[in-house]
């Protein structure tokens, strides 16, 4: 179990297993950035999934030292775990001081077991943060929480957990001669899908717009910079039996989670166009998005929830409106996910990379008054 500096007034708390998850990405960049205008303000607590008493334990110690804890939700280093959902009620139940924050990086796409699951710790919750403003637009409809919380909650949008850093040309033009390949197995086209892997990702998709091209004579590889969640082992394989049953199996580069940035962002750089589906529309919230907008590539996604989900922040609102980003409904289907990677492809002399690095500073100082004005509840 890690600690806590001495004097921090906010604790943030998750898992202590090393996972694919870009909560946790989140809450180390987000400390940081809030660190930097105000050192020491925030600490990171990361408890192991196995010390359940323990993590209750530690949320109810730095309640009464009158700090605010702070949960990202969903903690998926915890997996299928209940604990994270009713953890705070419990710490709150063994002491009246403290505050508590959450963030919720998903609302209107939970399950419903983790939906229920997650009911105490919002009960117990004296405020809010929302990284988008699809999510937040969901939790204003919920009837565990009264008007004048819910319309208090900000939304603070995330910033990029991998940030391009210098990338080696030479590193790149490796890259992209390895992914392109020789003779019969060359490829007319590369594309690259970045994040954890995951039901609202669509994985399936990956794949079969893969084949979708194959069947028009284009051959695409697809190229995969991240892994399936921990806590379900058998997806991986059940990936790549896919993969083979489709016939695209000797077309997938998977390369699962490269945690070196610049090796990371190298090898994503080698890719055409990126392909990210996700099944309830591009967002704010997802930092997968946010890591290849960095990137002067051409983007495939699906269309968003709401007209004014980039309003709060313009440098992804260029992305999505840069004519070499196509947007796709999120029912369309391979063959049309398909057709818009080779128009994406055309328009490639056209992408552009935008600069998120201020997005962390916006984030902190956000972070900084929502944190006052929560301590004066």
């Amino acid at each position: 179990m890690h600690s806590p500096s001495p004097d921090p007034s906010v604790v943030i708390f998750g898992s202590a297993t090393p996972v694919t998850c870009a909560v946790m990405d989140y809450a180390y960049r987000l400390a940081d950035a809030v660190n930097a205008l105000r050192p020491g303000l925030v600490a990171i607590r990361t408890i192991e999934p196995g010390r359940p008493a323990a993590f209750i334990g530690a949320i109810a110690e730095e309640l009464r030292r009158d700090r605010i804890v702070h949960f990202q939700l969903p903690i998926e280093g915890w997996g299928n775990s209940l604990v994270p959902g009713s953890a705070l009620m419990a710490a709150r139940l063994m002491t009246r001081k403290g505050r508590i924050a959450i963030t919720l990086h998903e609302w209107a796409s939970l399950n419903q077991l983790r939906y229920l699951s997650m009911v105490p710790d919002i009960l117990a919750c004296d405020g809010f943060v929302f990284v988008s403003p699809q999510q937040r637009e969901s939790f204003l409809k919920t009837p565990l929480v009264g008007a004048a919380k819910k319309q208090a909650a900000p939304v603070i949008p995330i910033g990029p957990n991998i940030m391009p850093a210098r990338i080696d040309p030479e590193r790149v033009a490796a890259e992209r001669a390895k992914l392109r390949g020789k003779g019969a197995s060359q490829a007319d086209v590369v594309i690259g899908y970045f994040g954890v892997l995951y039901a609202s990702k669509r994985p399936d998709v990956l794949l079969r717009t893969t084949q979708a091209l194959h069947q028009r004579g284009i051959k695409a590889r697809l190229l995969v910079c991240g892994d399936f969640l921990w806590d379900k082992p058998g997806d991986r394989e059940a990936f790549l039996a896919l993969a083979r049953e489709l016939g695209v199996a000797d077309w997938l580069d998977f390369r699962g989670r490269i945690d070196d940035e610049g090796e990371l962002m190298a090898t994503l750089s080698a890719a055409d166009v990126f392909l990210l589906p996700f099944t309830d529309g591009i967002s704010t919230r997802r930092g997968s998005f946010q890591a290849v907008s960095q990137l002067a590539i051409p983007l495939v996604s699906t269309e968003p929830e709401r007209q004014d989900e980039f309003a709060l922040a313009p440098a992804l609102k260029a992305k999505i409106e840069n004519p070499a980003t196509v947007l796709c409904p999120v029912d369309a289907t391979p063959a049309r996910f398909a057709e818009a990677v080779l128009t994406a492809q055309a328009r490639k002399a056209e992408a552009i990379g935008v600069d998120l690095a201020r997005l962390w500073d916006e984030a902190a100082l956000a972070h900084l008054s929502f944190y006052e004005q929560l301590q004066n509840v």
